[in-house]
């Protein structure tokens, strides 16, 4: 835990629970963000999982075969994966489900490459919170996060989207697709 500070006004103490009686009900101090600490674990875990990397190689693909725009390819790929978590209800062209078809495979390993990717954030971040906000546990571990229940690990990372954004409502499952699909446009 870290050294006390000399507040003039401290910090108010709030905790929150995550789990439940089957998973294990875990309790977190409420700080109000990420510590850098917790950010720079997640940071150090993910770097090689570059959602961005791997639209645009794909969108390059496309881009070149097709001799379009490669932001137009990067806007069709964003479209197609919106479609498959069932946020879009946009229409596509003729031409454009002609390039869902002959790129199948390439949308196909996007669409799993952005789950396991989405799932190992949930994994490493739920491990930072425990490791760094609960006492004693400073040697927990991914692999040891990996142990957990799926409904608690996502129930730990919704609580760390909290912490960052201020919002103290629990995401659902919709709003976690629909931060995914945000990321993804960007």
């Amino acid at each position: 835990m870290p050294t006390k500070l000399p507040f003039k006004v401290s910090p108010k103490v709030e905790t929150v629970e995550c789990g439940n009686e089957r998973t294990g009900i875990l309790e977190f101090p409420v700080l109000g963000d990420i510590t850098v600490r917790e950010q720079a674990f997640v940071n150090d875990h993910l770097a090689t999982n570059s959602t961005f990397l791997e639209i645009a190689r794909i969108s390059n693909k496309i881009a070149k075969s097709q001799r379009i725009d490669p932001l137009a390819a990067h806007r069709f790929l964003t479209r197609v994966i919106s479609e498959s978590l069932g946020q879009s209800d946009k229409k596509f062209s003729d031409k454009e489900q002609g390039w869902k078809i002959k790129y199948a495979r390439e949308i196909e390993e996007l669409s799993a490459f952005l789950l396991r990717n989405q799932w190992e954030r949930q994994t490493v971040t739920a491990a930072a919170l425990i490791r760094f906000r609960i006492e004693g546990m400073e040697e927990f571990s991914i692999d040891d996060a990996r142990d957990l229940a799926a409904n608690l690990v996502q129930e730990i990372f919704a609580f760390a989207v909290l912490e960052q954004t201020g919002d103290r409502e629990m995401l659902s499952d919709e709003e976690m697709d629909k931060e995914l699909e945000e990321k993804l446009g960007k």
